[in-house]
């Protein structure tokens, strides 16, 4: 025997292992129904970019649509046409990430974005293989599993101290490339190549746009998440027909650990059966940056509270955690983008709308709004320890938020915002999302049967009758 055949398998194998073996019986039925919740909510966050007009979303989809003459077996969730499966990934993980509307996986470990490129890549997979519902569902919840497992060995440091690497590029697509292998059948070994290829071809997702300071604020967010959903459907594929790489694309040297664990590194462990961190992906009330929502809403429970309307508010102290004090601090507001990423504006916003809040006040013109971009003078950002601390302890994204009005103060305090675990959204608050995503998309008939045959994807046997409606 060779000296390396008697070695313990990595933990990679575990996962894989782990992940083709998981099957939509195994998962309970609650988290089951958050997976089909995720999916639709990430195809109405896209559509709704696209009827924005959303430029970073029509560039490449204007590309990709030129270059295949509109042949394929995906659909494109703008209702374009139709293109090869990756092309198609491509595309619709573009337009899910440009609303920065998406899932936020919420853990103590790390935090960031999954779904944005899972659900895209499986999306376009499942269509093209003819995929059931509970197939598609299970396939995306493996998916998020993987990402999650991952996150977890990772630990936060690859976005401290100056760096800026971003979750959905680290993790995400060796997630989305097992949700795209188990729709196509690979075996331990093929789904490890895949893994190791989408581990190790991943797109940097760097995050200079998004500096607090100098951030361009630019496209390259939107594109980064849409390649990544193309390298898993394209990782799948290949390691189907033969295509190898690393079967330790994380805890391997030179691997995911390695380059971004920064010291803070864990073991990779495959959960044992279920799906247990599916609790761990929220979704958003607010088309924002998640690390805004807590304060928004504290905002507007003090208004509602108090009676005091924004004219009669003197100050505003919003409280949170170290690095959000720092990353979400910007008040130039250029574009919707540096909107979404500004806790003055997104405050300044919710304390000026708080009667009828919408997406439409991260969006142009609502964004260059006089009187709410006067109003952020008074509003002030502090950084608190006692919310660092909750926040790395449980993955929470706490405000505690001061509305003084002519010597009072009143505080709030929130946790948890809408759409998190412990205060999910219902089915009906994800149509009403859906709604507004894509008012005056389709006609009325048309629009109820999308929103039906998304209340049953889980018994659908061909999820392309749902798609093919978009």
């Amino acid at each position: 025997m060779k000296d390396h055949e008697s070695q313990p398998a990595p933990p990679e194998h575990a996962l894989a292992e782990y992940a083709l073996r998981l099957s939509a019986d195994d998962i309970a039925p609650e988290a089951l129904r958050h997976v089909a919740h995720i999916i639709f909510d990430t195809i109405g966050v896209a559509i709704g970019a696209h009827v924005g007009g959303h430029q970073s979303g029509m560039i490449p989809e204007a590309h990709e649509l030129a270059a295949a003459a509109g042949v394929g077996d995906a659909s494109l969730w703008s209702g374009a046409g139709r293109l090869p499966a990756d092309r198609a990934a491509l595309c619709n993980g573009t337009w899910a990430e440009v609303l920065d509307y998406q899932d936020v996986v919420v853990h103590p470990r790390n935090n960031g974005h999954a779904a944005v490129t899972i659900v895209p890549a499986a999306v376009a997979v499942a269509e093209r293989e003819g995929a059931s519902g509970r197939a598609l569902a299970a396939a995306v919840a493996a998916g998020l599993e993987v990402t999650i497992a991952i996150l977890k060995v990772v630990g936060r440091r690859h976005r401290s101290d100056g760096r800026g690497f971003r979750t959905s590029s680290i993790a995400s697509p060796v997630g989305a490339a097992v949700a795209c292998g188990k729709l196509i059948g690979l075996d331990r070994t093929q789904l490890l190549n895949a893994m190791g290829l989408a581990g190790a071809c991943a797109p940097n997702g760097l995050m200079p746009s998004l500096a607090p300071t100098g951030g361009a604020f630019g496209m390259d967010k939107d594109w980064v998440n849409g390649l990544a959903a193309q390298l898993a459907v394209n990782s799948a594929d290949l390691a189907k027909r033969g295509m190898t790489a690393s079967d330790r694309v994380v805890t391997g040297a030179q691997g995911i650990s390695a380059s971004h664990s920064h010291g803070d590194a864990e073991p990779l462990v495959a959960p044992i059966r279920g799906a247990p961190n599916i609790e761990f992906v929220a979704l958003k009330k607010f088309a924002a940056c998640y690390g805004v929502h807590s304060a928004m809403e504290a905002t507007m429970l003090l208004l509602k509270e108090t009676g005091w309307t924004e004219d009669s508010v003197d100050r505003v102290v919003v409280r949170i955690k170290g690095d959000s004090a720092v990353t979400l601090s910007g008040r130039n507001i250029t574009n919707h983008m540096a909107a979404r990423f500004s806790l003055p504006y997104s405050v300044a916003s919710a304390l000026k709308r708080a009667d009828a809040p919408s997406i439409r006040d991260f969006e142009e013109p609502s964004i260059f709004d006089a009187e709410v971009l006067s109003t952020m003078d008074r509003i002030e950002l502090q950084a608190d320890p006692e919310l660092t601390r909750f926040h790395k302890d449980t993955g929470g994204f706490p405000a505690i938020v001061e509305l003084h009005c002519k010597g009072q103060m009143k505080d709030a305090r929130i946790d948890y915002p809408v759409g998190s675990a412990q205060r999910p959204m219902s089915w009906e608050d994800l149509v009403a999302k859906f709604r507004e995503l894509t008012e005056g998309r389709w006609d009325t008939e048309t629009r109820l049967e999308i929103e039906t045959r998304g209340a049953e994807l889980l018994d659908m046997d061909d999820v392309g009758a749902l798609i093919r409606l978009l």
